[in-house]
């Protein structure tokens, strides 16, 4: 996948996530923030939700005072507006969930300075959010199958609603994962022993070298 912006990882929180993680087995790729610039990638059919999926990624904040705005981890934009947007409330409180004009939230303290790995699945009736494999909530709203401009990590945009912090493990699922899966797997790279729904990633993020990777259905192959 072409990427639209290049970005360094490095720094404190990168080197907090690798310990963190070593700890459990698996080191996930990482991107630090610092509240000025973000990843920027084309739109494409494996990063729609709206016919169902799960997406998931680790996530710790690194502000303490009040931004001013929702802080975006990630999101799916175009001329008709947001396809889905997952944000950090400003007092890192929870996290706000967005589709269209629809906007709902669901609460957890992400002010520890701990690093927390969240998953939302798309099902027929709305999302279910699930933060370090409990589920902290879930919306009506569904995600949109609309015209997109791209996909941004650490922005809504580009350039408004900048991140500050990390983000890691970005995984697009074409299916929605069961919690018992998305617990047993989060700490294990998803090529290392028997996933059982390998053949329904989508995509994956290689931020140590600033990439969103594409799994090309099987009849475009």
């Amino acid at each position: 996948m072409n990427m639209k912006s290049n970005f360094l990882v490095s720094g404190t929180l990168a080197l907090l996530i690798c310990s963190v993680a070593m700890a459990d087995g698996y080191t996930p790729d990482v991107v630090e923030f610092d509240g000025t610039t973000a990843l920027a990638f084309d739109a494409a059919p494996q990063l729609v939700l709206a016919d169902g999926g799960t997406v998931e990624f680790w996530v710790v904040p690194d502000w303490t005072s009040d931004p001013g705005y929702d802080p975006a981890i990630l999101s799916n934009m175009g001329p008709e507006g947001y396809s889905y947007l997952v944000a950090m409330l400003r007092d890192r409180s929870g996290l706000a969930f967005a589709a269209g004009e629809s906007e709902d939230v669901v609460s957890f303290d992400f002010a520890d300075g701990r690093l927390h790995h969240v998953a939302i699945s798309q099902f027929d009736d709305g999302v279910s959010i699930y933060v370090d494999g409990q589920v902290v909530g879930g919306s009506a709203i569904r995600s949109l199958d609309l015209p997109s401009d791209g996909v941004w990590v650490g922005s809504i945009d580009g350039a408004n609603n900048l991140f500050r912090g990390a983000i890691a493990g970005l995984r697009f699922w074409d299916t929605v994962l069961t919690q018992e899966e998305i617990v047993k797997f989060a700490l294990t790279d998803v090529f290392d022993g028997d996933h059982p729904n390998i053949d329904n990633l989508s995509a994956m993020s290689n931020f140590n070298s600033g990439e969103l990777l594409l799994v090309q259905p099987e009849n475009e192959q």
